[in-house]
C-alpha cells in the first residue's frame, strides 16, 4: 500500500472511532444546578454542561435533546437543544 492511501485510511479509521464516543440523550429536566453547571433528568441521569455552553436558559420541565461524551465518569454535554411548551417559555 502506498503511503498516501495508508494515511487516508488511518485518518478515516480515527474519525470513525472518535465519532462513536458521542452519544445522544433525550429527556425532561427535573432539576438544574447553576453552580455545578449540571442538570438531572426525570429518569435520574445527571448531565454536566461543557464550558462554553450557556446553562442560563435551562429550566425545570424543559425537554432536552443533547449530545454528550463520557469524561472522568461524567456525562458532559457538547451540544444541547432545549424545548419549552408555550407556558414554560413565558
Amino acid at each position: 500500500m502506498n503511503k498516501p492511501v495508508g494515511i487516508a485510511m488511518a485518518l478515516l479509521l480515527g474519525f470513525d472511532v472518535a465519532g462513536a464516543w458521542a452519544e445522544e440523550l433525550q429527556g425532561k429536566v427535573r432539576s438544574v444546578d447553576q453552580v455545578e453547571r449540571a442538570f438531572v433528568l426525570e429518569d435520574g441521569r445527571q448531565i454536566w454542561v461543557a464550558e462554553g455552553l450557556s446553562i442560563a436558559s435551562l429550566r425545570e420541565g424543559a425537554s432536552v435533546n443533547a449530545l454528550y461524551e463520557e469524561r472522568d465518569g461524567k456525562k458532559i454535554t457538547t451540544r444541547v437543544k432545549i424545548t419549552y411548551t408555550e407556558e414554560q417559555a413565558k
